[in-house]
């Protein structure tokens, strides 16, 4: 039986718990993706403080119990009932309690925890990966664009265009025409095995693999360096790659008719492994 985490309560996942609230209604609330890897639980401080630093953009009140160990407790206590294996994703929501219109009655804030078992650990991906361009949804900076919003419709409705061209995966641009993210994912690429991304004020989310990434690459002496960048520059990249907490490392093959080399970037990925050993 899946279970879920709801206010410090561990119910069936499809009890009838959430009545209309400001989540469903307006997508007022955001939430965490995070990986349990080999019976880890991965970068969980960088986690909570993104999700702390979101409340306070959402400007949510954050309740004196909320703290890294109160939800550390809530999840391993979640995952205790759930008897989960070594490998999985969490995800915490928080979204603005009572009702309301556009105009909240309170800045209160309810949770949410749900983890779903994964079969292993993070693998290099040697499948072929297809990306293009989303076009019909910018993803611009603003105070609340370095998380993950409850209301994601760019990267739904970009998840609907990957379905139709039967796609590895999408761009998503900016206003400026620059490369944002992906679809859930950071943005990363190769030239002349100097390591660049685009800076988040490009629109894309603050990723915590993206975060823990560049400060390893630092450790380990890679050329790294932030840099907006169009699609057609994108094309000259030598190598290209996404990078997630859920899967790690996403490694492109084709982009606008180009073949991808990937040697590169299976170095990083096994650096990472390494790391986390």
């Amino acid at each position: 039986m899946n279970l879920i985490n709801f206010n410090g309560q561990i119910l069936p996942a499809d009890s009838s718990v959430f009545p209309l609230n400001r989540a469903i209604n307006y997508g007022d609330g955001m939430f965490e993706g995070i990986r349990i890897h080999d019976g880890e639980i991965l970068f969980f401080e960088d986690h909570i403080d993104r999700m702390f630093r979101a409340m306070k953009a959402l400007k949510l009140e954050v309740p004196a119990d909320f703290t890294d160990a109160f939800f550390h407790k809530q999840i391993i206590d979640l995952g205790h009932k759930e008897q989960i294996g070594g490998n999985a994703r969490i995800r915490i929501g928080i979204f603005r309690s009572g009702g309301g219109l556009y105009e909240p009655q309170t800045n209160d804030p309810e949770f949410f925890i749900e983890i779903i078992p994964m079969e292993k650990g993070y693998e290099w991906n040697e499948a072929t990966c297809e990306v293009a361009v989303f076009p019909d949804m910018q993803k611009n900076f603003s105070s609340i664009s370095f998380f993950k919003s409850m209301n994601a419709l760019p990267y739904v409705m970009a998840a609907i265009f990957k379905k139709e061209k039967n796609l590895g995966d999408c761009f998503l641009l900016n206003g400026d025409g620059k490369i944002a993210d992906a679809i859930s994912s950071n943005v990363f690429w190769i030239e002349r095995e100097k390591i660049f991304s685009p800076p988040i004020s490009d629109g894309g989310v603050e990723g915590v693999m993206r975060k823990n990434l560049i400060r390893l690459l630092d450790e380990n002496n890679f050329s790294f360096s932030e840099r907006s960048i169009t699609p057609d520059e994108l094309k000259l990249a030598d190598e290209i790659f996404l990078t997630n907490i859920g899967w790690c490392i996403k490694p492109i093959t084709l982009f606008k008719g180009k073949k991808f080399g990937t040697s590169l970037s299976e170095r990083v990925f096994q650096m990472i492994l390494q790391s986390l050993s």
